[in-house]
């Protein structure tokens, strides 16, 4: 399951990713980028290229505390409302040449009901690792971020929704020397990511997916800028659960009117066609309509960061289909600034 004419004239050129910036300029003003609904090649043929994005991998992480009689009577609960959660924290973009590091130890608390763990981003055995649990409402870890970025896909379970209170997600740093602390509105994560200038260029980024029966998930990836307003990005789709399911692709740019507009395809592991994208972007939102064969899915809604690295910048979007519960809530796609 499952969301470039560039006006001045440059030389046409092959960048590092393997990217011909002209195919990307003419192609912006090509009905969807250019691309169709055929099925593709796994990872579109461009192994080489998704190899050189680097993009953070991701583990499964069995939680112990799901089978807690406290956390299963919360899971058990007819009123149960429950949602997704993927968070990300260290350098964006990404910044390979950085040699700067910073230790992001702490905690991450929802204000109630109770955490699961589904999975981890980019943990390494050297500095990251997840803690013993005194409570199903915090989560504690390790980690040490350099030029890249750490990550967990979480599950917050509530009793139910009717207490009016808003329901929170916090990180807490453990460093006494450190006041770090960022707290995330679950309600406003419904309109897309979050991002949060943590300082030294550093920030933090949430997506939060409402638990429904719907086709909705997540993709991230790399956002790289061939030229000023213009560029590519690829990155891997996962189900609402962040298990990776397939891979997008796609290009953004001015279009022959000075639109800001963005383009790409998603498809399965296995090549199949799964959606095209269509929208815009601008002001590190970007904003697109999923379109499959049938016509308009749903919505693709996310942030990015550009750099000129092909494994440096990033982009972090939920996709979700016209007949979500929370679609309604998301804003149409306009144009951008």
């Amino acid at each position: 399951m499952r969301k470039l004419l560039f006006l001045a004239l440059f030389a046409s050129c092959t960048t590092s990713s393997g990217t011909d910036t002209a195919t990307v300029t003419s192609d912006l003003n090509v009905a969807n980028g250019g691309e169709t609904t055929a099925d593709e090649a796994p990872m579109f043929g461009d192994e080489a290229e998704f190899d050189a994005a680097a993009i953070e991998p991701d583990a499964a992480y069995t939680d112990a505390l799901a089978t807690d009689p406290s956390v299963t009577a919360i899971s058990s609960s007819p009123t149960l409302d429950a949602h997704r959660v993927l968070i990300v924290w260290g350098k964006l973009p990404r910044d390979p040449g950085s040699t700067e590091t910073r230790d992001w130890s702490g905690s991450i608390a929802v204000s109630r009901g109770a955490l699961l763990v589904g999975r981890t981003v980019s943990f390494e055995a050297a500095t990251d690792r997840l803690l013993p649990r005194a409570n199903a409402q915090t989560v504690p870890f390790d980690s040490v971020t350099g030029p890249y970025i750490d990550g967990l896909v979480l599950r917050v379970l509530e009793p139910d929704n009717a207490m009016g209170t808003p329901v929170t997600l916090t990180y807490t740093s453990a460093a006494s020397s450190s006041a770090a602390r960022y707290q995330f509105d679950l309600a406003a994560l419904e309109q897309g990511p979050v991002k949060i200038d943590a300082g030294n260029g550093y920030v933090m980024v949430a997506v939060e997916l409402g638990e429904k029966s719907c086709n909705q998930g997540f993709m991230r990836g790399r956002w790289h800028q061939l030229a000023p307003n213009l560029g590519d990005y690829r990155g891997i789709v996962t189900d609402m659960v962040g298990l990776p399911i397939g891979h997008v692709r796609g290009i953004y740019g001015q279009d022959a009117a000075g639109n800001k507009v963005m383009f790409g395809k998603f498809i399965d592991h296995q090549g199949h066609f799964v959606g095209l994208i269509a929208g815009t972007y601008g002001n590190g939102d970007l904003d697109a309509k999923w379109i499959d064969k049938q016509g308009d899915r749903g919505l693709i809604v996310g942030k990015y960061v550009e750099s000129t690295a092909v494994d440096g910048g990033g982009f972090f979007a939920r996709y979700i289909e016209a007949s979500c519960a929370t679609a309604a809530a998301l804003a149409a796609p306009t144009a951008a600034n």
